[in-house]
């Protein structure tokens, strides 16, 4: 069968070589993965498309005329809701290929019919998904049930971004009243289904919760807007990461050294027993001691090369300058507004974490800005030096 591949759809590139045969386009692709990414975390249609044309990314139309991905200064090629639906439901981005879509009814007045889906020709595997099949079938499970109407009745600053702390996953925010008669309904959070997973109840009034996070993420934006308090305790931050990063080293190396031992005491034993000094039973009751601690070092072993990959991410320098200019014109813009806007929300947070205790746990996308939150009582603490430096001075 000779397969006829069209080529419009964004994050698809032609092959240079092969005919009709499909490549990702890696300038795209990661659009189209956050697309995917945030309608499978519950983020409606309406509520994507404003995140693409606020950050000025040009529809498909205008990525295939003009070859550029983002343009703060475009006046058209906006995406809308159809273009994002038809986008969703396209199994093209899992590799399969779908022909027969459509058929002419008549050609003098040029009427075009869709053909019944069990009529259209499926081929599977014909290029590299660029969306895991789990996440496509996700998405358009929630199509299915959205309908047509994909704006949430409830669209809550704070949807898609809270997360149970011990199973990991999503929250669900919905309307309780209290046993009053006639009583308002109230948002609460939830952890839903918490029983069937061996989780923990939760119940938070989700009106105070996120007056509370829009207090905690407002201060850490103004405490890094503030740049002679924000490096005041950053430098400090920053050398202490370095000497974790030191002891995780270290650490690795003694750990090592003792494995090494470990080996090297078997394997003196293993001679030892063919030489006939150590007894058969005597080696096996030694051996299986020495397997056991080698196990328990190696598991140390890999759980601090862990922590020490996460502590070189948080001094990583690369792309820093880049992430510093998004980020200051990001706090910059976010400290502007009368009203917190959603999208800059999903900038700044990637997300916030309760556990049963209710304690809470908030994940920036910025490094620096989780410095702060890691050490927010400290930069409180020399803000308020600053603050009453400047009293004196202009008293």
């Amino acid at each position: 069968m000779n397969i006829c591949v069209v080529f419009q759809h964004i994050g698809y590139k032609r092959h240079p070589n092969i005919k009709n045969k499909l490549v990702i386009d890696e300038n795209v692709a990661d659009i189209v993965r956050k697309i995917f990414d945030m309608y499978a975390n519950e983020h409606g249609s309406v509520e994507i498309v404003n995140y693409l044309n606020i950050h000025h990314y040009l529809s498909p139309t205008g990525y295939r005329k003009t070859g550029v991905v983002q343009d703060e200064n475009k006046t058209n090629y906006n995406w809308n809701e159809v273009t994002l639906c038809n986008m969703l439901k396209n199994e093209v981005y899992i590799g399969n290929t779908i022909q027969n879509k459509k058929t002419v009814v008549s050609y003098k007045v040029k009427k075009i019919r869709t053909v019944e889906k069990e009529n259209q020709i499926r081929v599977n595997n014909t290029h590299e998904s660029i969306i895991d099949e789990d996440v496509f079938e996700k998405v358009n499970s929630i199509l299915e049930k959205r309908g047509t109407n994909t704006k949430l009745k409830y669209d809550y600053l704070l949807r898609g971004l809270l997360y149970c702390y011990h199973c990991k996953r999503k929250l669900q925010i919905v309307l309780k009243k209290n046993s009053r008669r006639n009583s308002t309904s109230h948002p609460y959070i939830i952890c839903s289904d918490h029983k069937s997973r061996g989780c923990y109840p939760l119940s938070i009034n989700y009106e105070k919760f996120e007056k509370h996070i829009l207090y905690i993420v407002k201060k850490i934006a103004q405490i890094y807007a503030d740049k002679e308090v924000f490096y005041s305790v950053y430098e400090k931050y920053q050398n202490k990461t370095l000497d974790i990063r030191e002891g995780f080293k270290k650490k690795i190396e003694q750990l090592d050294k003792a494995i090494y031992e470990i080996n090297s005491n078997l394997d003196k034993m293993y001679m030892d027993k063919l030489k006939g000094i150590l007894l058969e039973e005597d080696y096996i009751r030694y051996s299986q001691k020495f397997v056991f601690e080698r196990t328990n070092l190696i598991k140390q072993k890999e759980e601090s090369e862990q922590k020490l990959t996460q502590t070189e991410e948080k001094i990583s320098t690369k792309n820093k300058t880049k992430e510093e200019k998004e980020l200051d014109d990001l706090i910059e813009n976010f400290l502007k507004l009368e009203q917190i806007d959603k999208m800059y929300l999903y900038r700044l947070i990637n997300k916030i974490e309760i556990d049963k205790d209710k304690n809470i746990y908030i994940y920036f996308n910025f490094s620096k800005l989780n410095s702060i939150n890691e050490n927010l009582d400290e930069f409180i603490k020399i803000e308020e030096l600053f603050g009453k430096n400047i009293q004196q001075k202009t008293s």
